[in-house]
């Protein structure tokens, strides 16, 4: 596997983004990067709070964060489910390799829901993830190089799906 140096996993909350990415860095022997965690420690602050500070900042930072990420190579990257809502970030990511994880929104509520009060303080979290998928599925689906229902959790089969895609497409390239 060298055409690939590095693997993106883009998706809503709850998706499970970390625990594919974690999985497949360990099964690949490369390295796993959170770019949320990176934006937090860049900033100094929390992505709650960056978020105050206004979308186009935190969207810039994100970008900031994913060209530093573009010259590493065997790492496999987990982002901000709001990634897709920059164009700027979905240009650069669609010359990467990057798989999205789909989920349902019943699926996110029941994966989310330990994060709620986090996430959506007295709101409807069904009619919430409905609009974010809504917003968002055509925008994951146009930047993706492939794309994985997590719904089921099979993580091992989530992640032998992708190295399998991968193998392929190194076979057709050649």
């Amino acid at each position: 596997m060298n055409a690939h140096k590095r693997i993106f996993l883009i998706g809503h909350p709850g998706a499970g983004k970390a625990l594919v990415a974690k999985s497949l860095a360990e099964k690949l022997g490369w390295k796993f990067i959170d770019a949320d965690l990176g934006l937090e420690s860049r900033i100094g602050a929390t992505t709650q709070d960056i978020l105050g500070q206004g979308e186009k900042d935190f969207h810039q930072c994100q970008y900031e964060i994913l060209m530093e990420i573009c010259k590493k190579d065997n790492v496999v990257v987990t982002t901000d489910a709001s990634i897709v809502c920059s164009e700027k970030l979905r240009d650069l990511l669609t010359s990467e390799f990057t798989v999205y994880l789909q989920v349902s929104a019943l699926v996110q509520i029941e994966r989310t829901s330990h994060q709620a009060e986090f996430l959506l303080p007295g709101s409807d979290r069904k009619r919430f993830f409905e609009k974010l998928h809504h917003e968002r599925d055509g925008l994951y689906q146009k930047i993706s190089t492939m794309q994985v229902d997590s719904d089921n959790s099979a993580l091992d089969d989530h992640v032998s799906s992708i190295m399998k895609f991968i193998s392929e497409d190194e076979v057709k390239k050649k």
